[in-house]
C-alpha cells in the first residue's frame, strides 16, 4: 500500500500525493499565476477524457535521463536523474545532487509507495500528477471525480473536480507542442507544470514545475529517451 503525504496538513485530499527527494522548501510570499484553463468549460464524456489521456500516455516503457535544478528563495541546486516509467501509471525516480546527495522513489498513479531517504520525502516534487504531466504523461480521472472539458482548434483543455480540488489539463497545439497542468484547491493555486515536446513525437524537452505557495521552482532537461519492452519486478522493490 502507498503512503500519501499531504502538501499543506490542513487539507485532506483525495488523491493527490507526494514523490519528494531531498531538498528544502523555502517559506516565501506566494507568486501571483492564473488558471491556465478557460472559463466556458463543459460536461466531458469519461469515454471521451479517456481517449485524450491515451494520447499522452507512452505505448512502452521508457527509460529517461535528464538533469535536474531545484530552486528557492534560500539557493539553487541540480543534478541528475533517472526516471524509469512503465505505463500506464509507474515510475521510478532515482536522482543524484551536489555533495554526493541521492535517492529514490516508486510512484503507482497518485500514491508514493515508498522513497529513499525516508526524511526527505516531503521536500522536492510535491503533486505527483504534476510530476506526471512534467514528463509528457497524463493523468486519468480519480473514483467520482466531474469531468469538464473544451476542444478547439489551437488547444485541449480537460478537467477533473473532486470536492475543493481541480486538476487543469491544457494541450497547447502547434509549432511548439507543449501539455499544461494545474492543480488549485478552493480557488487556491498549488502547482503548474509546462512541459515542451520534440515536434510531433510527444517526446518531452524540457519541462519546469511551479509551486507558489513556497515560491518554488523544479525544472529538468531531457538528455536521452530509450524504450525497453519490460522492467524486471525488482527495479519497484525498495533498494
Amino acid at each position: 500500500m502507498g503512503q500519501e503525504f499531504p502538501l499543506d496538513r490542513g487539507l485532506r485530499r483525495l488523491y493527490y500525493p507526494l514523490v519528494a527527494i531531498g531538498l528544502s522548501w523555502a517559506a516565501a510570499a506566494c507568486a501571483h499565476y492564473e488558471s491556465i484553463a478557460p472559463e466556458n468549460l463543459g460536461p466531458l464524456p469519461p469515454a471521451t477524457a479517456a481517449s485524450w489521456v491515451r494520447e499522452f500516455t507512452p505505448a512502452r516503457s521508457m527509460r529517461i535521463s535528464l538533469r535536474w535544478r531545484f530552486e528557492n528563495q534560500k539557493g539553487k541546486s541540480g543534478g541528475r536523474a533517472v526516471v524509469r516509467v512503465a505505463p500506464p501509471d509507474t515510475l521510478r525516480f532515482d536522482y543524484r545532487g551536489p555533495f554526493g546527495k541521492s535517492g529514490s522513489a516508486v510512484v503507482v498513479g497518485g500514491s508514493a509507495l515508498w522513497a529513499r531517504p525516508a526524511q526527505d520525502f516531503e521536500n522536492l516534487i510535491p503533486i505527483a500528477p504534476l510530476f506526471w504531466a512534467a514528463l509528457g504523461i497524463a493523468t486519468a480521472p480519480p473514483d467520482g471525480a466531474q469531468i469538464l472539458g473544451l476542444d478547439g482548434p489551437e488547444r485541449r483543455v480537460w478537467r477533473y473536480v473532486v470536492g475543493g480540488e481541480e486538476l487543469d489539463f491544457v494541450h497547447i497545439r502547434g509549432p511548439e507542442e507543449r501539455l499544461l497542468a494545474q492543480l488549485r484547491y478552493r480557488g487556491r493555486i498549488l502547482g503548474v507544470s509546462e512541459v515542451l515536446f520534440e515536434g510531433k513525437s510527444r517526446n518531452p524537452v524540457r519541462a519546469t514545475m511551479v509551486f507558489p505557495p513556497d515560491a518554488s521552482r523544479f525544472s529538468f532537461t531531457i538528455e536521452a529517451i530509450d524504450t525497453v519492452a519490460a522492467f524486471d519486478p525488482e527495479t519497484w522493490q525498495q533498494t
